[in-house]
C-alpha cells in the first residue's frame, strides 16, 4: 500500500491593491522557492508530485486574476515543484535542502551578497563618522586659526574678528569650512602672485 501523498497547502493570496508597500524591493521568486523547499522536506517523489499537480491546479485557476497579473512567486513555486520532482526521480529517497546543491549554491550567493553590503555599511558609516569629525567645532576652530596664523592675519583681527572666528564653528560648521578653504585658496593665489612678480627685472633705462 502506498503511503498517502501530503496535502499541498495553497498559501493565502493577498490582493495587490491591499498589500502593504514594502521599504526595499521584495524577491517573490526567492520567497517562492524557499517556500516550496520548507514544505518539500522529508517527501518522497511521488509526494512531492503530487505537490506539484496541486500547484499547477492553483497556478492555473489564478490565470485570469487580476489582482494576481505579473505575480511572480506562483510561477516561481511550479517550477521549483517541478525541479525537487525531477531531483528525486534521479536521487530517490526524501528531498532534503540541505544536501540540494542548487540550494546550497543559492544560500553561499546570498551570504556573499549579504557580507558585500556589510562591507559597504561599514566603509560608509565610517566616511560619515570621519566627516562628523572633521567637521566638529573644536577641530574646525583650530583649523582657521592655523590658517589665520599661516596668513598673517590673526594677530591683527579685533575682539568682534576674534570672536566670530571662536563662535562660527559652533553655529556653522559648514560655514567654518568653507571660510577656511577660501582664506587657504586666497593665500594660496596670493603667494603664487608675489612668487611671480618677485623675480621680475626692473625696467632699464631708455627702453
Amino acid at each position: 500500500m502506498s503511503t498517502p501523498a501530503r496535502r499541498y497547502h495553497r498559501r493565502p493570496r493577498v490582493p495587490a491593491g491591499r498589500a502593504a508597500a514594502p521599504r526595499e524591493p521584495v524577491d517573490k521568486v526567492k520567497i517562492g522557492r524557499r517556500s516550496v523547499r520548507r514544505r518539500a522536506r522529508g517527501m518522497t517523489q511521488p509526494e512531492a508530485a503530487a505537490a506539484l499537480e496541486e500547484a499547477e491546479l492553483q497556478q492555473h485557476i489564478d490565470r485570469d486574476r487580476e489582482d494576481l497579473a505579473g505575480d511572480e512567486r506562483g510561477p516561481a513555486e511550479v517550477a521549483e515543484w517541478t525541479r525537487i520532482v525531477q531531483l528525486l526521480a534521479t536521487t530517490g529517497g526524501a528531498y532534503d535542502p540541505d544536501t540540494d546543491a542548487v540550494v546550497q549554491d543559492e544560500l553561499a550567493a546570498d551570504a556573499e551578497c549579504e557580507r558585500a553590503k556589510q562591507l559597504e555599511d561599514d566603509k560608509r558609516r565610517q566616511e560619515e563618522e570621519a566627516e562628523a569629525a572633521y567637521l566638529a567645532p573644536d577641530v574646525l576652530r583650530h583649523a582657521l586659526l592655523r590658517t589665520l596664523a599661516r596668513t598673517g592675519l590673526l594677530d591683527s583681527l579685533n575682539e568682534d574678528e576674534q570672536t566670530a572666528v571662536n563662535r562660527l564653528p559652533d553655529s556653522d560648521p559648514a560655514a567654518a569650512l568653507a571660510v577656511n578653504t577660501l582664506l587657504a585658496r586666497a593665500y594660496k593665489s596670493g603667494a603664487a602672485q608675489h612668487e611671480g612678480t618677485a623675480f621680475e627685472a626692473p625696467p632699464q633705462a631708455g627702453r
